[in-house]
């Protein structure tokens, strides 16, 4: 009997070991990384990804762009370092990538690289992360997505702050259904718009406009005269938000016609 409870606890102690040294501590997620948004290259012989690690120094993710053949072979870091590189999106002969980074101090930015000499450079000089990267057919125009700030309400006249005052800020006033998301807190003012540029650089275009949000991915016309692009532009969108639909803007009248009309996000 004294045996087997003996063989009883050295098993339970065994296995409380091994449960221990199995556990996901909290500090274990900064030993993880995600690759995510895979892109293949036009001929299809090289892939670029976005490999996102976990800084404990700075209690952040770090995003950078890596690359690897097809077939597995000569994985390396193309665009890494201490800045945040991500969304790449190769245009449409492969000799460019274009991608956002926070790059030289600035906030984040549209970047091109050219594949054959490593050389850089910076296209835009945004007030916000532009999203949704998409080149055009001929590789000379890319569009993307990106907030347009507008005016927040307030209820009075702001008083004015003596010099080196240090007040805390002000109350937030809005007439917005969704105003805050969790993790971010509240939500900038303003609304999401498409935007051209050239892919030589200079300055975009805004193509859409209205009290709406337009995103998600977007995708030209074969001739690249259009854009199609995700949006909920029905009167009631606040109270049927996910009620999306596709639309196509034309790029030089700027008209925007409905392609999709049903309940449920497109």
């Amino acid at each position: 009997m004294l045996r087997l409870a003996l063989l009883t606890l050295l098993f339970c102690a065994s296995a409380f070991a091994d449960d221990h040294l199995d556990t996901f501590l909290n500090t274990d997620v900064f030993e993880l990384e995600i690759a995510a948004d895979p892109q293949i290259s036009p001929d299809g012989s090289q892939v670029v990804y976005v490999r996102n690690a976990n800084d404990i120094m700075s209690d952040s993710t770090r995003a950078n762009i890596w690359i690897v053949d097809a077939d597995g072979s000569n994985h390396r870091p193309l665009l890494s370092g201490a800045d945040s590189y991500s969304s790449p999106r190769w245009a449409p002969d492969g000799s460019r990538l274009a991608y956002v980074s926070s790059a030289e101090g600035r906030g984040p930015e549209l970047y091109v690289r050219w594949m054959d000499t490593g050389q850089t450079a910076l296209l835009s000089n945004l007030e916000n992360s532009p999203r949704g990267l998409s080149w055009s057919p001929d590789g000379k125009r890319i569009a993307f997505s990106a907030l347009v700030k507008g005016e927040g309400m307030t209820l009075a006249t702001p008083l004015a702050k003596p010099k080196g005052a240090n007040w805390a800020p002000g109350v937030t006033v809005t007439d917005q259904l969704n105003y805050r998301s969790d993790g971010r807190g509240y939500l900038d003012v303003g609304y999401t718009h498409v935007f051209v540029l050239p892919a030589d650089g200079g300055t975009p275009r805004q193509v859409t406009s209205g009290d709406y949000n337009h995103s998600g991915s977007l995708s030209w016309s074969p001739d690249g005269e259009e854009i199609v692009v995700s949006a909920n532009r029905n009167e009631d969108w606040q109270y049927r938000q996910q009620n999306s639909d596709l639309w196509s803007v034309n790029l030089t009248s700027g008209e925007m016609s409905q392609l999709t009309s049903r309940d449920g996000p497109d």
